[in-house]
């Protein structure tokens, strides 16, 4: 009984919260400060299918780093598409797939088919399930649009596979357009002939100033607290706090986890300690156990790359460039001295299949033949990364 008073105490107290949800990562607000020229721009290329009727497709390329809108902006147009074309008595549909859970072309085609147009899908080839989809498209009058979340995963040749989807029926009755939304790591690494002949417009978004990201969190914090629970004081230091890493969802999940701190401690307000203590815990991919599993040298190695990584404008790097970094870490370090390139190798290696690093295959560039692994770190920013392998260090020094 005490128990069942302690839920019903916490569920129906005071909370620091008007909408919680509101800083939510699936959360869509009604709209997207600073993202205005994104949107425009991308409406702007979608409004061929508004003004003339007719089967045609448009592909358009969305980049950019972790948390700087990509995928806000092309669910906000997406919607907004829908709705447009709805007064001009036209029907567009506007569905996003994650790679992550969507990995390939086939699982796309037939959650399209079963969940949204309520066709059995089972049993029937790709090009079966293509021939339902587009007579499906022509019987209803319907234009389709498929944003491909993360699509590198899916690689160039599923996302070609699906742009050719109803030009394989004939191009007069292309009815399937797709946003692609990708880091520009990986967009450069999976671009091919092939695919960039198909795509009619790229736009790169970049990272947020502290200006713009001080706008973006006083919104969301406008939405999500009650009154008098945030300052300005406060929303500008994770301002801030978001700007080294020019991620707005960085800032975005500060306010949230500040705020669950909040009412655990059951404080009417956030102060700037409650940032503190909530920027510790923003990552928690990165599991303090992962780092604490790594030898001295995959730590320095660690470090090595994300000061490499952490210079304006660098999102990956070659395992040459980083042994630079690794060798002055370790130069740094009294007693240690650095590794052989063959055994950094190694220690990113390590890095790589413990979650902390990933790698994305390119072309050499410059007229070259071939291709090269570069690495790169994903939603996790190179700042903190270089924090904690140095917290780690200094706790080591303390013992």
């Amino acid at each position: 009984m005490e128990e069942e008073d302690l839920v019903e105490k916490i569920l129906l107290g005071a909370s620091v919260f008007r909408d919680e949800r509101s800083l939510f990562p699936e959360f869509l607000p009604q709209k997207l400060p600073r993202r205005e020229e994104e949107i425009s721009r991308l409406a702007t290329d979608f409004r061929p299918l508004i003004q003339k009727k007719g089967s045609f497709a448009i592909n358009i390329a969305i980049t950019g780093t972790a948390g700087v809108g990509k995928t806000a902006v092309a669910r906000y147009c997406g919607t907004h598409i829908e709705n447009a074309a709805k007064k001009k008595n036209i029907a567009i549909k506007f569905i996003l797939y994650n790679a992550h859970t969507f990995r390939t072309k086939t699982s796309i085609l037939r959650n399209l088919l079963t969940d949204h147009f309520n066709v059995t899908a089972r049993g029937f080839s790709d090009e079966e399930i293509l021939g339902m989809l587009v007579k499906r498209l022509e019987k209803d009058d319907m234009r389709l649009i498929i944003a491909l979340d993360e699509a590198n995963l899916l690689g160039s040749d599923e996302i070609l596979s699906i742009i050719h989807a109803s030009e394989v029926f004939g191009i007069e009755r292309s009815r399937i357009s797709t946003i692609i939304i990708c880091r520009r790591t990986e967009w450069r690494a999976i671009l091919n002939a092939p695919l960039s002949g198909h795509i009619h417009d790229q736009i790169n978004v970049p990272g947020y100033t502290k200006d713009e990201l001080f706008d973006i969190l006083s919104y969301r914090a406008q939405l999500a607290f009650n009154s008098g629970v945030i300052s300005e004081d406060i929303i500008d230091m994770v301002a801030e706090i978001a700007s080294q890493t020019q991620n707005a969802r960085h800032g975005i999940e500060i306010l949230l986890r500040s705020g669950k701190m909040a009412d655990y401690e059951h404080f009417n307000e956030i102060n700037a300690e409650l940032v503190r203590k909530a920027k510790v815990g923003v990552y928690p991919e990165l599991r303090p156990d992962v780092l604490d599993d790594l030898n001295d040298h995959e730590l320095l190695a660690a470090l090595g790359l994300a000061r490499r990584l952490k210079h304006h404008g660098i999102t990956a790097t070659t395992i040459n460039e980083a042994y630079k970094y690794y060798q002055i870490a370790c130069e740094e370090r009294e007693g240690i001295k650095a590794q052989s390139l063959s055994a950094f190798r190694k220690y990113v290696h390590r890095l790589d299949s413990v979650g902390i690093i990933g790698k994305a295959v390119g072309p050499l560039g410059r007229g070259r033949r071939g291709r090269r692994a570069r690495i790169t770190l994903y939603d996790l920013p190179a700042t903190v990364l270089e924090e904690r392998v140095l917290k780690i260090f200094e706790l080591h020094n303390k013992k």
